[in-house]
């Protein structure tokens, strides 16, 4: 699988929110923020659902990962995927690093890599809905 998935019984920012929350806890940050629906009313005149993608990144391991090879920065950030479908549940998607750099040929490209996965992992198993958080 190239990503890690949730879907949640939350509003759209509540989720916005738990990923912020989760990637900080993981020592990531988002350097970039698209909102879908926005864009897609601006340049096509289109309606469409709530959808924002957040590249997210943790220093570290970019730093790491560029010291292994100088072209990994083309991989970057890692993309999160907050969605919100018709029937007004939201998923939370995230792609997997390990996936990401599989094209990279180097044992340390892919420990680094193996940590980034486990840190997105971690990311995702975090996101709660808030009845479920309440009732445990």
């Amino acid at each position: 699988m190239n990503h890690f998935s949730k879907v949640l019984d939350t509003s759209f920012e509540d989720a916005i929110a738990q990923v912020t929350n989760a990637l900080r806890e993981e020592g990531m940050g988002i350097l970039t923020e698209i909102d879908v629906q926005a864009a897609f009313k601006k340049k096509l005149d289109v309606d469409y659902r709530q959808y924002k993608i957040l590249g997210a990144c943790h220093p570290l391991i970019a730093y790491h990962m560029l010291q292994t090879d100088d072209k990994a920065g083309v991989f970057y950030p890692c993309n999160v995927v907050v969605q919100e479908h018709e029937d007004g549940r939201v998923e939370v998607s995230a792609v997997d690093p390990l996936m990401m750099f599989l094209t990279i040929h180097s044992p340390k490209a892919k420990e680094i890599a193996l940590d980034a996965s486990q840190m997105m992992q971690r990311v995702i198993e975090h996101l709660e809905s808030p009845q479920l958080a309440a009732a445990n």
